[in-house]
């Protein structure tokens, strides 16, 4: 069977996620607010409504027109996926070669690394500089040298939280040759989007995702932003009913309730303020600001946390030591109680009283 196997695949380690267990999650960014209960009755009468022996819209025109009211972006310019992932992988199928360059920063989103190892291609991994700063000139740097076909700008970055300003991007968008993606998943957290640059520049793309402040995790929807010309392209790759019709009437009725599903992002964000503000007096962590809905920071003391909350039934994100970097803790914002019972936790180890 090994012989038959494609050889970059070979050692590819797959990715794997199992059903966590754990009485608070909060280890994959997700929103601790579920679907309003009003709506998901609303899309219990549309699916009443819809013929499900039928194949879903292979172009999901509701939903791109939904998309468009709520991004201010034409249709024509509008793609979605199951998930970003799904995007990512039509990306790197619509123009990645074997042996083509990709580039990204580091640390960053694991499925870059991931899709380009699929495609067989060369992913330069440009670290941050110290304190957690995106070196901006080395991304370009590599971009240029080696005539990268892809460069990756995660803004809020997963998993450390930094912003890229609007003028590091306009400086990388106008120096480099490649297709500049800008991954916006924890963008309404934020709230500084790039969309408005997709007319200036048509090698811009911008993905986003209905799994975060939409609190949407479950129905996989991510959508890709640009002109009209790369979105033909990634629809040459995309598979012709990649979204089913569960997914894309939720995503509507989701989206033309925007403004009372996103309400919960004030109170998650005043409760990533007050952990960090409850974090930065704790002894032995570095903490690094943050614009998304998770805290990063790093401990030499991290094994130690993972272990004291994993006793607590509580799933955090846990990053291994490297030879750069100590070990590192990334959690996203759950309901004020559980945050405060993970800061708790946090705070037993630190002062050695776990």
């Amino acid at each position: 069977m090994e012989s038959l196997i494609r050889k970059n695949i070979q050692q590819l380690i797959a990715y794997k996620v199992d059903a966590p267990q754990f009485e608070i999650v909060v280890n994959a960014n997700e929103s601790p607010y579920d679907f309003p209960m009003q709506l998901k009755r609303k899309f219990c009468d549309e699916i009443c409504n819809t013929d499900l022996n039928r194949y879903p819209e292979a172009c999901f025109p509701e939903l791109i027109a939904a998309i468009s009211d709520y991004t201010g972006v034409p249709g024509e310019g509008i793609i979605c996926g199951s998930g970003s992932d799904e995007l990512i992988a039509m990306i790197n199928q619509a123009f990645v070669d074997p042996g083509d360059v990709v580039v990204s920063h580091s640390p960053s989103f694991a499925m870059y690394d991931i899709w380009a190892t699929i495609a067989n291609a060369r992913h330069i991994m440009v670290p941050d500089l110290p304190s957690h700063i995106p070196d901006v000139e080395g991304l370009i740097a590599a971009a240029c040298e080696n005539q990268a076909k892809l460069l990756y700008i995660c803004n809020p970055n997963n998993p450390t939280g930094y912003i890229f300003s609007r003028a590091d991007i306009v400086k990388i968008l106008a120096a480099v040759p490649s297709l500049v993606i800008l991954d916006e998943a924890y963008i309404e957290f934020f709230g500084e989007s790039g969309v408005d640059l997709l007319e200036k520049y048509p090698r811009l793309l911008v993905l986003r995702t209905l799994s975060k402040a939409f609190g949407l995790a479950g129905i996989r929807c991510g959508y890709a932003l640009g002109n009209s010309e790369i979105i033909d392209i990634l629809y040459k790759v995309k598979g012709p009913y990649n979204l089913n019709v569960l997914t894309q009437k939720l995503a509507v009725i989701a989206l033309k309730n925007c403004d009372a599903i996103l309400r919960n992002l004030e109170i998650l964000r005043a409760e990533r303020q007050n952990a960090m503000q409850v974090l930065e007096t704790f002894p032995g962590l570095t903490l690094y600001p943050s614009g998304a809905n998770f805290i990063y920071f790093e401990s030499d003391r991290a094994e130690a946390i993972y272990q004291a909350l994993l006793k607590r039934n509580i799933l955090i994100k846990r990053f291994a030591e490297t030879d750069v970097t100590p070990g590192s803790i990334r959690f996203s914002m759950g309901k004020p109680q559980e945050n405060q019972k993970i800061l708790d936790i946090i705070r037993e180890v630190v002062y050695n009283e776990a």
